[in-house]
C-alpha cells in the first residue's frame, strides 16, 4: 500500500472509534483494534477496513512505535544505570526485573554496568526465543532475569518459520512483535506474551522464600497481568508487592480498588497510599523524620499556629524515577562502604 492508502486506512480506524464514542485512543488501543479486527476480517473485512488495509495499519502503528522509543541512553548517568548498579550489587538467584516497555533502554544500562542477564532469547546471528530455558531457568545463578512482558521494539515473528528472535536486522517475513494487551493470536505469536506473564506468576509464587515485588511506572492498565498479580498475591500470603506510583493516587482507580481489596498489595502515591487496605495521606514530624527521609519525602509547609513538631502532610517523591535512581545510587554506595 501507499501512504496515502494507509493514511485513507488511519482514516478510517478514527471513524470507527469516533462511532464507538472513543474520543483520543492511544497508540496501543489502536493496535489492539486493528489486530481484533484481523482475526475475523477474512476477504470482507471488517467495519470499512479490508484485511490488505488492517495488515498495513498494523505494521504502520509498529514501526511509528519502534521509532518513538528506539532512543539510547545519554552519556551523562542515568536512573537506569542506577538501577543497574543496584541490580549488579545486590544480585541473585531471586533477582528478576519485569517491564512492559518496548524500549531497548534497560538493556543498555545492564550492559553498561556489566551486569549479566538472560531475557529468554539464545543465539547470537538472530537469536531465537526459548521457552524450556525460559521454564527450566537454567542459567548461571549470578544472572539477572529480564522479562519484557509486551514484548520489544527488537522481537521480531516470521511467518514462515513461525519462530520468534531478538534483532534489529529485518528479513522477508519478518513482523514486528509488539503485545500491548493479552489478545487471541495464534500460538507461535501468542506464545512470548504468555510465556512472560507465566514468569511473573512464578516469581510471585515462590515459597521457599517471602517474595518482594516492587512496581514503578504501571498504572495498571493491562487487565491480563493485574489478573495474574492478583491470584498470586492471594495465592502466596508471605508475597508483598508495592506499586509506587509517580503522582496523586486519584489518578490510579484501578490500582487502588485492587489494593483495597488486597492487604499485601500496596499503592504509595504522591500523596496518599493505600496499605493493608486502608487509605490515609502521608504525615512526618519536622524535626525528627526530614532529616532521617529527605531522599524519600518532601515535607509540606508548616501551619501557621501549629506545633513545630506535630506531624503535617508530606509528599511521597520516589515515584519519580529520577528521585528512585537517586535512592538506589544511594543505597549501592552505602553497602559498598559497609564491605
Amino acid at each position: 500500500m501507499t501512504a496515502e492508502d494507509t493514511r485513507e486506512a488511519y482514516s478510517k480506524l478514527l471513524e470507527v472509534f469516533r462511532e464507538d464514542e472513543i474520543d483520543a485512543p492511544n497508540v496501543e488501543l489502536m493496535l489492539n483494534r486493528v489486530r481484533q479486527f484481523r482475526e475475523v476480517a477474512g476477504k470482507a473485512g471488517v467495519r470499512g477496513l479490508s484485511s490488505v488495509e488492517l495488515a498495513a495499519l498494523d505494521s504502520h502503528i509498529c514501526k511509528a512505535i519502534g521509532a518513538r522509543v528506539k532512543r539510547s541512553l545519554p552519556l551523562d548517568w542515568t536512573p537506569y544505570h542506577s538501577l543497574a548498579e543496584y541490580v549488579g550489587r545486590h544480585r541473585s538467584p531471586s533477582t528478576e526485573l519485569f517491564t512492559t516497555n518496548y524500549d531497548m533502554l534497560l538493556e543498555e544500562a545492564l550492559e553498561h554496568q556489566q551486569v549479566p542477564y538472560f531475557d529468554g532469547f539464545v543465539g547470537s546471528s538472530r537469536p531465537f526465543l526459548d521457552q524450556k530455558a525460559i521454564e527450566d531457568g537454567e542459567v548461571p545463578q549470578r544472572w539477572a532475569r529480564l522479562w519484557k512482558l509486551h514484548g520489544s521494539i527488537n522481537w521480531r515473528f516470521n511467518k514462515t518459520s513461525k519462530v520468534v528472535v531478538r534483532t534489529d536486522r529485518q528479513e522477508d517475513g519478518d513482523e514486528l512483535l509488539i503485545h500491548p494487551s493479552h489478545l487471541k493470536y495464534d500460538e507461535s505469536r501468542r506464545m512470548p506474551y504468555l510465556v512472560m506473564a507465566d514468569r511473573l506468576k512464578t516469581f510471585l509464587k515462590r515459597g521457599e522464600r517471602p517474595v518482594a515485588l516492587f512496581i514503578l511506572g504501571y498504572s495498571f492498565g493491562d487487565e491480563h497481568i493485574n489478573e495474574a498479580l492478583i491470584d498470586c498475591l492471594r495465592s502466596n500470603p508471605s508475597a508483598a508487592c508495592f506499586a509506587i506510583q509517580y503522582d496523586a493516587l486519584s489518578r490510579y482507580p484501578a490500582a487502588v480498588k485492587l489494593a483495597t481489596e488486597n492487604s499485601n498489595l500496596s499503592v504509595m502515591a504522591k500523596d496518599r497510599a493505600v496499605i493493608r487496605r486502608r487509605e490515609a495521606g502521608w504525615l512526618m514530624r519536622p524535626t525528627g523524620d526530614v532529616a532521617a527521609l529527605a531522599d524519600i519525602f518532601t515535607a509540606g509547609p508548616e501551619a501557621a499556629g501549629t506545633d513545630s513538631d506535630a506531624p503535617r502532610p508530606c509528599e511521597f517523591e520516589i515515584g519519580n524515577f529520577a528521585r528512585f535512581g537517586d535512592l538506589l545510587r544511594l543505597v549501592s554506595s552505602t553497602v559498598a562502604e559497609a564491605r
